[in-house]
């Protein structure tokens, strides 16, 4: 059996994730840059063993780069599934890094697959995905680091079990940065407490 992504629970967040899961409910994590929500849905989805499609939104992403387009390969043109239509075909969860930095028409696409119909309208082909009972759809940011312009709708936002995140106690980033890095234990308290004056 693969081993599963490092990660340290601080609270109840793991239980917290495997409950929206088992209910099909759409999770939302905030918290500052770095404080570990990727590493933490990383290691959840390895955890309930389902594929994991990632995404990093900015300023240029459109509901077509999540969705799909149709692209010339070798004179024909062929639909390609873009990476949440991959996780609600396959049952994966689709992780949507800094949600809000991505543009409007992406949150309207969203819409209908954070309610009780899950489905994933796809226009261009005229398909109707229904999410499996497996797909689960997370997204992320940083609600101190956004332009006030740039905030989840509160009509977005209620759709959301949230979940919110903090950099762990410095007994727990300590263990995390030895581990990750190699240090001594000794050298990652001081690169903690250093990290902890530069928050502040």
């Amino acid at each position: 059996m693969p081993e599963l992504p490092y990660y340290v629970p601080v609270r109840n967040e793991c239980r917290l994730f495997e409950l929206a899961f088992q209910h099909h409910l759409p999770l939302l994590l905030k918290g500052p840059t770095g404080c570990g929500k990727t590493r933490f849905v990383a290691h959840m989805a390895a955890r309930l063993k389902r594929p994991l499609f990632t995404v990093s939104c900015h300023d240029d992403l459109t509901a077509a780069d999540l969705t799909g387009r149709y692209l010339l390969k070798g004179g024909d043109t062929i639909w390609t599934d873009g990476p949440l239509t991959q996780a609600v075909r396959q049952g994966g969860i689709c992780y949507l890094d800094e949600v809000v930095e991505a543009r409007k028409d992406v949150t309207v696409v969203l819409h209908p697959l954070t309610d009780d119909r899950r489905l994933l309208p796809l226009e261009r082909t005229g398909e109707l995905l229904e999410a499996p009972r497996d797909f689960m759809l997370v997204v992320s940011y940083n609600p101190g680091y956004q332009n006030v312009l740039k905030q989840l709708k509160p009509s977005t936002r209620q759709r959301f079990v949230a979940i919110e995140f903090d950099f762990p106690p410095p007994d727990i980033e300590t263990g995390v940065v030895a581990k990750e890095s190699g240090l001594s234990e000794e050298k990652a308290r001081s690169l903690v407490v250093l990290a902890q004056r530069l928050r502040a």
